[in-house]
This record gives structure tokens, C-alpha cells and sequence, in this order.
């Protein structure tokens, strides 16, 4: 099973809801991998990358001759889109897909910023789902905004019938609460931080 994992921008909690999600699968006895096609913003070593490798490896022994590369094929130093930030070399990722993959029973592949980020001419984040055969997991960051960033991600989704999953991840709890849960509640919301096993449940479509 392949799960993507994306948000409604960048830095919303795509790593740190991958990170809880690796470790609620793993409690229900899965044996879990984790690869992030492309990072930018790299300088030395991919900062996301190196959390999502570390966890991988504390939770699957399959996994400890992974290194940094397998996880993160694609490495580009500029932060920006993959359109703009450098060459992506999609054998690297297929590649490194083809490592991890036989090593887990569920792979969550994180993405890089939002489902619409350009990777290449013709080529968009969201469509790594067909690539990898991937489910979707979408993380809302609950950020003031976040309501317009849900409804135009939704529309959209809904638009190409591509059925996913989605969690709030709650930075401000109270100021939430006060500023957006009284429109968002119409749609029953699950959070990051208080329904991980709901929402594991609901990838693995129980």
C-alpha cells in the first residue's frame, strides 16, 4: 500500500504528520518505509529527509542499509518548485522506489509543497499518485487561510474524483477554535494531533 502525502503549502506539517503516521502504522504491526522523491532547500543534507530515514530505520530493521539517497533521490539546493530549483531525474526516483518498496507493507511517500507544484513541464505533484499508485493524504495546516487553501484543494480534488483523506494539523489550537472550526466543522474534521488511529483507520479504507 502507497500513501502520498501532501498540504495545502509548504511548511503545514507534511514530515511531522509523516513521522506520526510511521509511527501509528507501525504499532498496528505494519512494517513501514518512507521516501520523499525530491527536497529542496538543501544545503548539506535533507533536513526532511534525514528525520523521515532515522524514523524509518528505528521502526523497520529491513531498512537499515538505506541511506539519505534512497530516501531522498532528488536534491536540490535551491528552495523552490522543482520546475524552478533543477533538473529531476525520475529513473533516481524509480529507482529508489523500486529499493524501498519490497522492504514494507505501507510506504508514505511525502511530497513537496502542494498537490499543484510543478515538477516538470507536464508533470505535477499530484501526479505522482498515478506513478506510484498512490492514495492521498492531504494535511491542512490551520494557519488563518486555511479555510480558502481547503476549499479550492477540495474543489479541486473533487473536480478529478480523486478520493483522499485529510487531517487538520493544529499549530494555535484556541485561536482555530475561535477563527475557522465554526466553518470547518460542517466537515467533521480529524486533527494530526488527536486522531491518529481515526485517521489511519481511514487509509487503510477500515
Amino acid at each position: 500500500m502507497n500513501i502520498f502525502i501532501s498540504a495545502n503549502n509548504t511548511d503545514q506539517g507534511k514530515t511531522y504528520s509523516t513521522l506520526l503516521l510511521m509511527d501509528a502504522f507501525a504499532k498496528k504491526g505494519f512494517k513501514v518505509g518512507v521516501m520523499k522523491p525530491i527536497e529542496t532547500g538543501v544545503e548539506n543534507i535533507p533536513l526532511d529527509g534525514e528525520k523521515l530515514l532515522n524514523k524509518a530505520k528505528e521502526l523497520n530493521p529491513l531498512l537499515k542499509d538505506l541511506s539519505i539517497n534512497d530516501i531522498v533521490p532528488v536534491q536540490h539546493k535551491l528552495p523552490a518548485a522543482p520546475y524552478v530549483s533543477g533538473e529531476v531525474d525520475f529513473e533516481k526516483i524509480t529507482d529508489a522506489y523500486e529499493k524501498i518498496k519490497p522492504l514494507c507493507d505501507i510506504l508514505l511517500i511525502e511530497g513537496a509543497g502542494g498537490i499543484m507544484v510543478p515538477v516538470k513541464e507536464g508533470f505535477k505533484m499530484i501526479d505522482f499518485l498515478d506513478l506510484f499508485n498512490a492514495g492521498l493524504f492531504m494535511v491542512f495546516g490551520s494557519r488563518l487561510g486555511m479555510i480558502n487553501d481547503f476549499l479550492l484543494n477540495k474543489h479541486y480534488l473533487d473536480s478529478k474524483g480523486i478520493n483522499f483523506t485529510w487531517a487538520i494539523n493544529l499549530f494555535d489550537e484556541k485561536n482555530y477554535f475561535e477563527v475557522s472550526h465554526p466553518f470547518m466543522k460542517k466537515f467533521n474534521p480529524l486533527f494530526i494531533q488527536k486522531d491518529l488511529d481515526k485517521i489511519t483507520q481511514k487509509l487503510l479504507g477500515e
